[in-house]
């Protein structure tokens, strides 16, 4: 059960009181600090417990006994499994970036009919901003930052990544980063977040905080201990003009209430932890079986003397009987309640186990596919906040270029492309489809197939090479070139697959 201080009331209420400090101008940030303490605190044990660096587990106590006991506290690994897997699901292909142009509209053979008609009106083209955004993606590398925010997105409930303009001696540049979910909070009006930088007058560590608005930006700094949330005191240093207008703090929520993975199954993730390592501790403590002596009376100093000394007891009443009393391990008990533990957290995890019997065998690839559809349910929901954080650095980008090359692109015509990896059984899907033909459209049928992205683009391309559509003695485009102009539309097209990446090239007619 959540306490009362991390419950989600008190987080809401939080969020309310420091967006209207902000918005007032009398941000505390001493008394953030102290109420989004505990909160914070809770994301780096999450993530903490991701990783397995430190568990509940870890938490128990050894023994209080005299005896020889062994206390394994062994970590089964389920919240790195929950939480990887969401992430290979939706961001293990690198998120692709468009722009969207009115271009995508109008079909191959639309434009083939513009030219044969000489109602030609010029290709839109991808604005030569976009291509200076996508230069700034790469020199940014963000195809290696979306899998590490997807990570804290998972582990932590919700995730951040800054978008820093720095002045350098070569001029501006933009620099990207993912700040530790336990270090930084985003509001509508606002952005705060803290990083530990080095004062090398002072030659000591300091703790650095910034509150960023559309307006301003406000520094404080905390010299005290390096644990900022324990001790320490923030001050304002600075307090200067935004110069890219926009919040360049970008938060990517888990869900709306910003719970991780396994939120909701930690103690079942626990109890598989302590089962594990019960389970261990019967093994090992198996290997230190006591030894029973009946018939006679043996001193606690003489038998210790005799087994330390001698490794052996020698008994000198003929009627007394030593031997070691062994313990039956309950195999099949074990392995059923660990099994239980394990199958109902990946149900609420909506998880997938791999030692499913489904996985093992050679079931076909539906069959798989409806064993995965409830971690498909959660990584769409992921996958729509996770849109949302970087349609927020898409507009911190557009700023950046408007504020440094003077070029201005609309973010909002900015289109994400997530990409997924699904079991597909091919042969059923050639066996099931044409059995729909009488029910539903062609269109329909192939929208069904995986690998058709386009069904306008597959029909054309269908008709063009079954020589179908427009051929070549009926073409005239105005002289002896007449194949050149139309094999110009058609090349790219086909280099392209008709989607938005023919819009970069501009045409020549």
């Amino acid at each position: 059960m959540i306490s009362t201080v991390l419950s989600l009331e008190r987080y809401k209420k939080l969020r309310v009181k420091y967006a209207t400090q902000i918005e007032d101008g009398m941000f505390d940030p001493n008394g953030f600090i102290e109420d989004m303490k505990p909160f914070f605190a809770d994301r780096e044990r999450k993530y903490l417990a991701y990783t397995s660096e430190k568990n509940e587990i870890d938490n128990r106590p050894k023994p209080n006994t005299d005896i020889v006991k062994v206390n394994n506290k062994l970590h089964a690994g389920m919240y790195s499994i929950v939480v990887d897997q969401a992430v290979n699901h939706f961001t293990g292909i690198p998120i692709k970036w468009d722009y969207d142009v009115s271009e995508q509209k109008r079909t191959l053979i639309q434009r083939l009919k513009d030219k044969f008609l000489k109602n030609d009106t010029e290709i839109p083209t991808v604005p030569e901003a976009f291509n200076k955004l996508t230069s700034n993606l790469d020199s940014m590398r963000f195809a290696m930052l979306d899998p590490e925010t997807a990570t804290f997105q998972g582990a932590c409930g919700v995730a951040f990544r800054l978008l820093e303009p720095v002045e350098g001696d070569d001029g501006w540049e933009l620099r990207a980063s993912n700040i530790e979910p336990w270090r930084a909070e985003r509001y509508g009006n606002a952005g705060i977040y803290i990083k530990e930088k080095y004062d090398s007058y002072q030659k000591k560590f300091f703790q650095e905080m910034k509150v960023i608005t559309r307006n301003e930006i406000t520094t404080y700094a905390c010299y005290g201990d390096l644990d900022f949330i324990t001790n320490g005191t923030f001050k304002k240093i600075d307090e200067t003009k935004n110069p890219l207008e926009v919040i360049n703090l970008s938060e990517f929520k888990n869900n709306t209430n910003r719970y991780c993975d396994f939120e909701v199954a930690e103690e079942i993730g626990d109890a598989i932890d302590r089962a594990l390592s019960d389970q261990q501790n019967e093994i090992e403590q198996f290997k230190l079986a006591y030894m029973l002596v009946t018939g006679t009376t043996m001193s606690k100093d003489t038998a210790k003397e005799m087994m330390n000394q001698l490794g052996i007891i020698n008994l000198k009443d003929p009627t007394a009987k030593a031997e070691y009393v062994t313990k039956n391990l309950a195999k099949d008990f074990n392995e059923y309640h660990m099994d239980l533990l394990k199958k109902q957290f990946y149900t609420i995890c909506k998880a997938i186990d791999f030692n499913d019997e489904v996985f093992k065998s050679n079931s076909s690839g539906e069959a798989r596919k409806w064993q995965i559809i409830s971690l498909e349910a959660k990584t769409n929901t992921k996958e729509q906040y996770f849109r949302e954080g970087l349609k927020e650095c898409a507009e911190t980008i557009a700023a950046f270029l408007k504020f440094h090359d003077k070029v201005e692109i609309e973010p909002e015509k900015i289109i994400f492309t997530f990409s997924r990896s699904l079991p597909t059984d091919l042969s059923y899907l050639a066996e099931a489809l044409p059995k729909l033909a009488p029910y539903v459209s062609k269109r329909t049928i192939q929208s069904q197939i995986p690998f058709v992205t386009d069904v306008d683009y597959e029909n054309e391309m269908m008709e063009l090479e079954s020589g179908n559509a427009y051929p070549d003695s009926e073409y005239n485009f105005g002289g002896g070139g007449n194949n050149d102009d139309r094999n110009e539309v058609l090349d790219q097209t086909s280099r392209t697959g008709g989607s938005s990446k023919a819009q970069t090239r501009k045409s020549n007619t």
